[in-house]
């Protein structure tokens, strides 16, 4: 009977050291950066707006149509919004040679001459299979809207892993900067 505690005490750290580690993702690797040419217009990527079902640090997929299964083990590396507004700003920047685009909230451009906030509308991961990302954007030029548009894309997953899941999230938002950056007065395509 003295050994009871002993017992339960080694279960109890047994069942806590075989808890799996949290994982954390990015919108996976960026593409190769070329060099900024020239200092161009500054321009604001966001601020970027989610749905509240996405807008957290857990990976949320849908499953069987409407139930939510919100992952506690995978979890996003920053908040969606944050990482969205950085890797369109990054990628403008790389197709355009505009060193002074910037993800906001910046602080390195005081008066920006542009900006284009982003309102995603859905960024829904249906199981491993695939991803959907809607979202409507605008360019606003001195505090007024000059160009709006609606982008709607889907990709496969390819593989049934998170790590595949984070990266078609990736390519989606990709897809978005190319749409953005096709439709911006100061950008070349590479």
């Amino acid at each position: 009977m003295s050994r009871l505690p002993l017992i339960l005490v080694c279960a109890l750290l047994t069942a806590c050291s075989s808890t799996p580690p949290v994982r954390y993702y990015t919108l996976g690797p960026l593409s190769p950066a070329s060099p900024a040419i020239g200092s161009g217009p500054g321009l604001v990527v966001g601020p970027v707006g989610v749905p509240a079902t996405i807008d957290r640090l857990l990976i949320v997929r849908q499953v069987d149509g409407a139930r939510a299964d919100v992952s506690d083990g995978h979890r996003w590396a920053a908040p969606l919004k944050t990482e969205i507004a950085r890797r369109v700003a990054v990628e403008l920047s790389r197709r355009s040679g505009n060193g002074r685009i910037v993800s906001w909230p910046q602080s390195s451009i005081i008066e920006p001459e542009m900006s284009v906030p982003i309102d995603v509308q859905r960024f829904d991961a249906e199981g491993f299979g695939k991803v959907t990302l809607e979202a409507v954007w605008t360019l606003r030029k001195g505090g007024k809207d000059v160009l709006g548009r609606r982008f709607s894309a889907t990709e496969q997953v390819g593989e049934p892993t998170w790590e595949a899941l984070a990266a078609a999230h990736g390519r989606l938002v990709d897809a978005l900067a190319a749409d953005i950056a096709s439709a911006l007065p100061i950008t070349r395509t590479p």
